[in-house]
Order: structure tokens, then C-alpha cells, then sequence
């Protein structure tokens, strides 16, 4: 048998160098993917796009209505649609179910239990997500400078002024039906669970995300001297609370966007920086109405990856708060619950309609009778309107009036809170 020569191995030997090299080349040819990844705990604002009765595993759909942003530039855009699930329902605290029962409405207080699973970028590409979500049912506060307290007359004009602005915004709204059916429910003595078109929720990642997709060359940082001036956006990382935090009291707070120079063309902050401060106010709420109020001040931020940490001099400016607590900033940045001119004006007016359940011809008027007896819901009104019945018709109207005046007057006041992840303003100043 003929033995290959030397020269054939060696031939051999270099024809899989060159396939080897010729792979490696295809290899390194390739376009690389560039991506971004978001950390866990960042969370992600979003909106209910429809109507959703409350069935544990069904679809549900809504969009970002906050851009999502990593140092200097937006890695995912307000809009992007977003999708989960409805686990079931997550009864409230106590407190809630008490003021419910009082209210006329029997069915226990809940909310919905949801998870969220994916994004869709505009691309098309659909991102698989992991994620805890919290309800939110918060208005922007921003504060007042330079107003005087408005004395009652005007505190009553602006009531009825408010008033009927949300009636037309109600008239003109896109979801009017749903509106009329959410406020029909809520005067009965049970409603089915719902999530209403246009919920919000605060989405926070339990784990990283990975975003396919090039990233603009980050911008040059900015030489910083001196105490920096501007508004930064940011969200809270610790939890306040005018019921249990005190004067000295730690805040944290992370930058949702950066702060840029005047030109655009620098970075002041990136997106991510932490901002340390104290609480300087904290009076909780006290029998006999008297709200709690909450101040807290930011005094360094600092930036990610960097030991650099500069003195600022921030204050509150805008905050999140429920519609609920009425919250006021003044110009100190102290946060305050306000109750308005309904404290005085709404006990003042169910009395008047109470001395007037006492007259011999209430009942026969049934309108009449439908008026004076609220503070009960539908129910109380139709059982009132049905009977005829005098007595009915003044315990309800008492009932009204003592429920009214015990939370207005005698109950405790609004207490300020700011959850885990409220969106915020700060102001920095000069001092």
C-alpha cells in the first residue's frame, strides 16, 4: 500500500488553516447587536387602553405614557405597547372597608391583582418582561408661589367653578359611558369588578430587561461648579409617610430623566443618579381635621459608576398625589393636605337639607324626598322614595349629616404619603 507523502499533509494542514480563517473572518464581519439593559426595580409607568371586567387569567393591554430613559437618551419611548394579565382581586385595608360600609356600599373594597409580561417595541419585536404592578390613582401637584389664602366666598367660588369644569370635561371626554357607568356604580350597594379604561400603574421590572437596538454616542459630562440650578424629574426610592417619619428622617430619590445643560449638548446628571436628603417637617394628621403636613429637602446627588458626589440645595416642587388628599405645595416646598371649602360648606348644606326632611310634606315630594335622604347611595334614596316614610326619611338625613360632620370636623385629618416610586420635582437652587 502507497503511504501519503509529506507534502500532501502539509497540504492538507494548510487547507484547514484557510477554512478556519476564512470562518473566523465571516465571524468577526458580522454587524454587531448593539442592546441596553435596564436594571431590576426600575418601574415603568403605564395606562389601561380598555375596559376590563375582573377574571382571574384574562388579557389585558395598555401603552407607556412615561419614556423610559438610560444615562443621557431614551431607550424606550412613551406609547409602547404593553401587555399582561389579570391575576384576581386584592382586598384593602380596614380603614377603606369601614368608610365603604358607611358609604352604602356592601361589597368589600378591593383592587386588581395584575402582572405584566411583555413589550412591544414600534419595531415589532415583542420583549419578554417580569414585573410587580401597584395601582395609582394620583394627580400632579406643583407648588404655589406668591397666593394668598383665599377667604371662604372665594374658596366657594372656586368649588362651584371646579365643579363645573369636571362637568364638561365629563361631557367632552373620549370615555363619557364609561364615566356615567363608573359613577352609577358607585352609588350602589354592589358593583362588579372592574379596571377602567384609563388606569394607571406603576410596573416595576423584577428582574433585568434587555433593549435590541444602537445607542447615540453618550454626550460629554459637564464640569460642575458650584451648587447646580434647574428642575430634575425623578422618583422616590424611600417610602414617606406624615404618620411615622420624623424630623431627620433619610429620603432617597433616582433621576428618571437627565438633567442636561442649558445648550444640550452636556450632561449635568444622568439618568440614574441618586439624590440623598432629610425630611425637615413631618406633623402628622390630628383629631378635630387637622391634616398632616410633610417637607423634606435634597442635599447631594451623586453619579452612577463615579464617586463624585456634588452639594445641591433641592426642594420640592411637583409630586404625585391622590385626588383624595387634596395635597397643596407651597413655596417652601412643604406638602400639606388642604380640605377645602367643603369642610364648612357640605355639613352646612346637608343640615339645611335635614331641618328641611322635618317638614310634614317632605315625604309627600318625592324628588324632595330623594334629596334630603342621601349620604347612603341609590339604595337609601329609592327605599326612601318607595316608602314614604317620614321616619325614614330623617334618620337618613341625620345619618348624612353626622357622617359629614364627624369626618369633616371630629375624625382625623388627611395624613401626606408618598409611595415607593411617586414621580417628583425637585427645584435646585442657590439657597
Amino acid at each position: 500500500m502507497r503511504r501519503p507523502s509529506q507534502r500532501s499533509n502539509v497540504s492538507e494542514f494548510m487547507d484547514r488553516i484557510a477554512v478556519c480563517l476564512a470562518f473566523v473572518f465571516v465571524l468577526t464581519s458580522l454587524p454587531v447587536v448593539a442592546q441596553t439593559t435596564i436594571p431590576a426595580g426600575v418601574p415603568l409607568r403605564l395606562q389601561v387602553d380598555h375596559r376590563y371586567r375582573v377574571h382571574a387569567g384574562r388579557h389585558m393591554e395598555g401603552h407607556l405614557i412615561a419614556s423610559v430613559y438610560s444615562v443621557d437618551h431614551r431607550i424606550i419611548p412613551a406609547n409602547t405597547l404593553i401587555t399582561g394579565t389579570i391575576l384576581g382581586m386584592r382586598r384593602q385595608r380596614q380603614a377603606s372597608r369601614v368608610r365603604a360600609l358607611l358609604n352604602g356600599q356592601f361589597t368589600p373594597p378591593a383592587v386588581p391583582a395584575v402582572e405584566f409580561d411583555s413589550l412591544q417595541l414600534s419595531s415589532g419585536t415583542v420583549i419578554p418582561i417580569q414585573t410587580a404592578a401597584t395601582q395609582r390613582d394620583a394627580t400632579v401637584v406643583t407648588m404655589r408661589t406668591g397666593e394668598k389664602k383665599p377667604g371662604l366666598r372665594q374658596q366657594a367660588r372656586d368649588m362651584i367653578v371646579a365643579r363645573e369644569r369636571e362637568v364638561i370635561e365629563t361631557l367632552h371626554h373620549p370615555d363619557i359611558g364609561d364615566r356615567i357607568e363608573k359613577w352609577f356604580y358607585a352609588q350602589l350597594p354592589w358593583s362588579p369588578p372592574i379596571i377602567w379604561n384609563g388606569t394607571q400603574y406603576d410596573v416595576e421590572l423584577t428582574a433585568p430587561v434587555t433593549i435590541p437596538g444602537s445607542a447615540p454616542a453618550p454626550l460629554p459630562q459637564a464640569q460642575i461648579d458650584g451648587a447646580p440650578i434647574g428642575v430634575v424629574e425623578a422618583r422616590l426610592t424611600t417610602p414617606l409617610d406624615s404618620a411615622t417619619d420624623r424630623h431627620g428622617a433619610s429620603v432617597t430619590a433616582i433621576l428618571t430623566r437627565p438633567l442636561l445643560t442649558p445648550d444640550g449638548k452636556h450632561v449635568l446628571f444622568p439618568e440614574g443618579a441618586q439624590m440623598h436628603g432629610l425630611v425637615t417637617l413631618a406633623q402628622p394628621a390630628r383629631w378635630f381635621a387637622r391634616n398632616g403636613c410633610l417637607r423634606f429637602t435634597f442635599r447631594s446627588i451623586d453619579n452612577p459608576g463615579s464617586k463624585e458626589v456634588a452639594k445641591i440645595h433641592g426642594q420640592l416642587a411637583a409630586a404625585e398625589s391622590s385626588s383624595k388628599e387634596k395635597v397643596k405645595i407651597n413655596n417652601e416646598g412643604t406638602a400639606a393636605s388642604n380640605s377645602g371649602p367643603g369642610k364648612y360648606l357640605a355639613p352646612i348644606a346637608l343640615g339645611v337639607m335635614a331641618t328641611s326632611a322635618f317638614d310634614e310634606d317632605a315625604t309627600s315630594n318625592p324628588v324632595h324626598s330623594g334629596v334630603d335622604s342621601n349620604g347612603f347611595g341609590f339604595a337609601a334614596r329609592v327605599l326612601v322614595m318607595a316608602s314614604a316614610n317620614p321616619v325614614l326619611l330623617r334618620s337618613f338625613a341625620l345619618f348624612a349629616v353626622s357622617k359629614s360632620v364627624y369626618y369633616r370636623w371630629v375624625a382625623k385629618g388627611h395624613e401626606i404619603r408618598f409611595p415607593r416610586d411617586t414621580r417628583i420635582q425637585i427645584l435646585l437652587n442657590q439657597r
